[in-house]
């Protein structure tokens, strides 16, 4: 035997299965480099581009919505708004800047024309300043909304373009995996290349079990579920059900009460879900007959056709953020509603009414002779008797469109939607009454042995004219009248 031959034929065997070894490594280094660029460019790109189109939306409206506001302290609220909006777009730009993989020059073309917007912003945030709100809603449906649309086009470019590298990504991954390569080779060395089975399988394992615990992590530390179309649960994951303390073989293919409980959720799955566009937003879910506020994200799921055929809804808990939402518009000693959120939801009423075509009822009470009172009596017994008080008008404004509110010391206020002035009548009569049968000793109260209100009472149709100020003066008017009637006594009218 030629022992030259010999060595060559090894030579040839050990070439080829190190070529096929190598080979094989770098088939995975550029399936992993791939993977890695598609999560890097087209998702970041893409969810980056996603979150600024929303939040030029979100400033669009803030800006329109400035336009409109009559009140100084709401359009102050108003600009904050739209300079947090401003921040979470550079900081997606800066995102951008760092993973596009195409021409940075149509970053700087989108980012330029995000900052140029800021000068008409300026322009017409001035002109309403000025009282010239005719000419800046002039700029804002003028060259404003034509600045808009030329943004939208300039980011679109930024999206497309992330989107055709997803896919050129994605073809690569199904296309040029080299698998045949990969077989054929396999074939001819099947004798050498055990050493490299044993190291694919090896690594293989290895990925499997790391894929696993991931798996794992997910399904226990992430709040997720897949929904049918018949909103049956297909999957949940063990994290979500100990958030609603159920068992998953009970949730799975059921129809449960916990994600649509109330009409407002109800609709946004038949109207947006099942448009098959994706949804973020905020939804509380009774848990053990308590709320609990979530973030929630919604993503359509499509089959080969494109059509929808299911969603998976993922849910992340908001409810220390309710909490601090809670104490900002809270009165701290009774627990209603503060005067700082009255004045933000009064208008928004008065616009539900008009819209809605619903007589918005306002009641102002005043507890009578309240100062003698706390100085009879001490100020420990004053803050008692408000949150008596108060506890009666929770107690009547349970329904989600009504609000009660401490808008001054002993002054309150209650926003309600009552079928007719008469039972706004009844309504107001058994609070003050409610308020005199709690029986707190008052002996300076010149109407009754008791603590007592006395209230004013206006039900505003849909067709009147007044401003929020001019309504609040006319109930307050009202209180006076009131007052000056006896007290222990309510006065009211009805406003077309």
């Amino acid at each position: 035997m030629n022992i030259p031959k010999i060595f060559f034929s090894f030579a040839i065997v050990i070439i080829v299965a190190i070529s096929s070894a190598i080979f094989t490594i770098m088939q995975m280094q550029k399936l992993s480099t791939n993977t890695q660029k598609m999560y890097t460019h087209p998702f970041q790109v893409s969810n980056a581009v996603s979150d600024i189109q929303t939040s030029i939306v979100a400033m669009h409206r803030n800006m329109k919505d400035i336009i409109l506001t009559k009140h100084s302290l709401e359009m102050i609220k108003i600009i904050e708004s739209i300079q947090i909006q401003e921040e979470n777009v550079y900081v997606n730009f800066k995102l951008i800047y760092k993973n596009y993989l195409g021409n940075k020059e149509d970053i700087d073309a989108s980012f330029k024309a995000f900052q140029s917007w800021k000068v008409i912003r300026k322009e017409v945030i001035s002109l309403v300043y000025e009282g010239k709100v005719d000419e800046a809603t002039a700029i804002t449906k003028g060259k404003g909304a034509n600045h808009i649309q030329k943004l939208y086009e300039q980011i679109t470019v930024l999206k497309s373009y992330a989107f055709n590298k997803a896919d050129e990504f994605y073809t690569f991954s199904i296309k040029d995996n080299g698998v045949d390569q990969v077989i054929i080779i396999f074939i001819l060395t099947l004798i050498f290349s055990g050493l490299v089975i044993i190291y694919i399988i090896f690594n293989l394992l290895k990925i499997a079990k790391v894929n696993k615990k991931q798996l794992y992590l997910i399904d226990q530390n992430i709040l997720m579920a897949t929904f049918g179309l018949d909103k049956k649960i297909i999957n949940i994951s063990n994290a979500l059900c100990r958030v609603l303390n159920q068992p998953k073989k009970h949730l799975i293919n059921s129809t449960n009460d916990f994600f649509f409980t109330t009409k407002a959720q109800y609709e946004l799955f038949e109207n947006k879900i099942y448009s098959s566009q994706e949804y973020k937003g905020e939804i509380s879910i009774k848990i053990n007959d308590e709320d609990a506020w979530f973030s929630i994200e919604i993503f359509p799921e499509l089959n080969h056709d494109f059509q929808l055929s299911a969603f998976t809804v993922f849910l992340t808990n908001i409810n220390d953020k309710k909490k601090i939402e809670e104490v900002s518009i809270t009165d701290t000693l009774t627990g209603l509603y503060n005067r700082n959120y009255f004045e933000m939801i009064f208008e928004k009423e008065v616009k539900r009414s008009k819209r809605d075509k619903r007589p918005l009822s306002m009641l102002m009470l005043d507890i009578d002779y309240f100062k003698q009172f706390n100085d009879t009596y001490g100020h420990q017994e004053g803050d008692n008797a408000l949150k008596a008080v108060s506890h009666i008008l929770s107690a009547h404004t349970n329904r989600s469109y009504d609000y009660a509110f401490r808008v001054g010391g002993e002054e309150f206020v209650i926003l309600s939607y009552q079928k007719d002035y008469e039972m706004l009548e009844e309504f107001t009569n058994t609070i003050i009454q409610e308020i005199e049968s709690l029986k707190i000793s008052h002996k300076y109260n010149t109407t009754s042995n008791y603590l007592t209100a006395s209230a004013g009472v206006m039900m505003f149709g849909e067709k009147h004219l007044l401003n929020t100020d001019d309504m609040y003066k006319v109930v307050d008017r009202l209180l006076y009248d009131a007052k000056a009637d006896g007290r222990n006594t309510f006065k009211g009218s009805y406003m077309d």
